[in-house]
């Protein structure tokens, strides 16, 4: 048993023996003061990669030039530098400094440590520059390059897994000017501009402006799509290439959106991920739903060969490593053209390191994820043909009721890229008396309730009337279905004292219209605002007055109907919205299935008698004038589990110039 002065003494051994395999102090030898802000200045240095005035041992123009070259090859990606542990000699003004590095990379970021040497020369705390400072594995021989591997982009999948884009060999069609020059030059791009049907005064401006040597692209077309009069157009040329469209030209543009090179906001957005000359989703839903279809790139860094000038390094001649760190920089504008980078450079070099090339930091690409829609190809494609012929805006939506799955959505050329069949907002006229109808019932009505169809109502002052060509022998007392299927104004706005105007909203919102969700993509559910006053309340009976549609709005309505539930379109599988209203009852979905169908068999709903189980019309008056124009619209459900819905800008009825678009549909 040891006794308390041995217990003291090999304490004390312990403490000696400690203290002599201690670190470098934490502090400066000779009285110095610490170096952290010297350290701290140049990590700030090395985060913007100028050292030109950081606090170097050596001279600091000629150690930027170096680092220009160094990183030359790195498609422009800047670190993020911080300060680490300073370890200081015991005996001399000397000293080492970690630095964290971390490139934002656009797979993830490649973070490592460097020490680097610091010496107080008199003039305080410098760092001794070498390319070491920026990774240990630098010298003078070698730079840093990056190689930027794009994911193969996930496709874009329709119903029945059938795919809606796909990537297809394509030709990018242009003037190369290193085959034609001034004045030439322009008349060939105005000729290609004329042929290939772009904008001839803006893209011969474009030629004009570019680059003795540039290609200036005008047009990318599918492979076999070029103009034969291309060829005969002198700098005209096709480059082969690959990209990924929709499976055919113009299919739900509005919806699916186009793919294209990176804008400076994409890229800047992208806090690295995304870097100049990629392929990115630019509207719709490319753009929506780009990180999960682009995937992950693939990213390398490798230390290879550095092309130095004639009898000279980079730390003696300042000038001359600018010039080169330029022009390498310049090559490597882009991740695929890494290669030329170092080559570029040749111009103004003599002689290059011969050095192995070394992979520091590899990670592979990872392919983008599927997006699932519920569009199906050949509805849309049917759609989008039967739209593509009528004049002036107009668009349809096609709902399976069973699912709320949106089948198809188009615009007529008229919309002029409007996304009016998911995001229109127009009075829906008399289609919105099912939502009417709807409030009724739950204060008691039915199918026979009798309603008073005069031949013009007066609320608060303001008069209304039924259409321009109502039918004199149902003007009178009438049963709710008559008024639907006759389309009645003046009976549903003698009801207006009867409903208040949150019923009307809530029944709405039971078919599915004036509640916004979040569906995946941009619509419009609808909007049923609180009247200010009875007027507008009566307005809203009969779809107007405020109350706004796309005609995925009323198709989701006429879905709720056919159903017998609220049906909340969707289109994107992932992304289903749940309705948040009073559930639509049995009860109440059969009174309105009944007149529907009743619209069918006797009133403004037979032009479908045979096509549709029920259907109803509607017009809405716009603008201003003492003559306006009304929006036509028709809706209907069939027994194929089909729900429709289509809008004409200017229409004389929904019969007449509705209807028969949806037979063409349904032919």
């Amino acid at each position: 048993m040891r006794g308390p002065r041995q217990v003291l003494f090999a304490l004390v051994l312990v403490v000696a023996l400690l203290a002599g395999c201690s670190k470098a102090p934490n502090k400066p030898a000779l009285n110095l003061p610490v170096a952290d802000d010297a350290v701290s200045a140049m990590a700030i240095s090395l985060s913007s990669l100028d050292v030109s005035s950081a606090p170097l041992a050596s001279s600091p123009t000629a150690a930027q030039a170096e680092l220009a070259l160094i990183v030359a090859g790195m498609d422009g990606i800047t670190p993020t530098v911080t300060p680490g542990v300073i370890t200081y000699d015991p005996a001399n003004p000397n000293a080492s400094a970690v630095l964290h590095y971390s490139w934002p990379l656009p797979s993830a970021p490649w973070t490592y440590d460097v020490t680097v040497p610091l010496i107080d020369n008199g003039q305080g705390w410098k760092v001794e520059w070498s390319p070491a400072v920026v990774f240990s594995q630098l010298n003078t021989t070698n730079r840093l390059v990056h190689t930027h591997t794009t994911a193969q982009r996930g496709a874009i999948i329709g119903a029945n897994n059938q795919a809606l884009v796909e990537q297809f060999t394509v030709v990018k069609v242009g003037i190369d000017k290193t085959r034609v020059s001034g004045d030439a030059a322009v008349a060939s791009a105005r000729a290609l501009a004329g042929v290939v049907g772009i904008d001839p005064d803006k893209y011969a401006t474009q030629v004009a402006n570019s680059s003795a040597k540039a290609f200036v692209l005008a047009i990318t077309l599918r492979q076999g799509s070029v103009p034969a009069q291309v060829a005969s157009i002198t700098g005209a040329i096709g480059v082969e290439g690959t990209a990924i469209l929709p499976v055919t030209d113009g299919l739900a543009p509005e919806v699916i959106g186009v793919i294209g090179d990176a804008t400076s906001e994409i890229i800047t957005a992208s806090k690295g991920a995304v870097l100049s000359g990629d392929q990115v989703g630019l509207t719709g839903l490319q753009r929506r739903y780009d990180a999960q279809l682009r995937g992950t790139p693939g990213d390398k860094v490798t230390i290879a060969g550095r092309r130095t000038t004639a009898a000279s390094s980079p730390t003696s001649s300042a000038s001359a490593s600018a010039s080169a760190s330029k022009a390498s920089a310049s090559a490597s504008s882009s991740s695929s053209s890494t290669a030329s980078a170092s080559s570029s450079t040749a111009t103004s070099a003599t002689a290059a390191a011969s050095v192995t090339p070394v992979v520091v930091y590899s990670t592979n690409p990872v392919q983008g994820k599927d997006l699932t829609l519920s569009l199906d190809l050949d509805l849309q494609q049917k759609a989008e043909a039967v739209m593509q012929a009528i004049a002036g805006p107009a668009a349809v939506a096609i709902i399976r009721p069973s699912t709320g799955g949106i089948l198809a959505v188009a615009n007529s050329p008229g919309s002029a890229g409007q996304p009016d069949a998911t995001f229109g907002q127009y009075a829906p006229g008399s289609t919105f008396k099912i939502a009417t109808s709807l409030a009724l019932i739950r204060k008691g009505f039915t199918a026979d309730t009798i309603m008073n169809c005069t031949s013009s109502a007066n609320v608060d002052g303001q008069k209304f009337h039924n259409y321009s060509d109502f039918p004199s022998s149902k003007v009178g007392r009438i049963p709710l279905k008559d008024a639907v299927a006759q389309s009645c104004n003046t009976a549903f706005i003698n009801e207006y004292g009867t409903i208040a105007g949150p019923d009307l909203q809530a029944a709405a919102a039971s078919l599915g219209v004036g509640v916004d969700y979040d569906a995946g993509f941009p619509v419009n559910y609808g909007i049923v605002p609180k009247p200010a006053s009875s007027a507008q309340k009566a307005q809203e009976f009969i779809g107007q007055g405020g109350v706004l549609a796309s005609p995925v709005t009323m198709a989701g309505l006429t879905s709720s109907v056919a159903v017998g539930h609220t049906v909340i379109p969707y289109l994107v599988e992932e992304t289903k919205p749940t309705s948040t209203a009073a559930p639509l009852t049995p009860a109440e979905a059969a009174t309105l299935q009944q007149v529907m169908e009743y619209t069918v068999q006797t009133g403004s709903g037979r032009v479908l008698k045979g096509l549709a189980l029920g259907a109803k019309t509607g017009t809405a008056e716009y603008g201003t004038g003492a003559s306006l124009p009304t929006h036509a619209w028709m809706i209907c459900f069939t027994s194929n589990d089909l729900a429709i819905a289509v809008w004409v800008k200017d229409g004389s009825s929904g019969s007449g110039t509705a209807g028969p678009i949806i037979k063409q549909l349904l032919s």
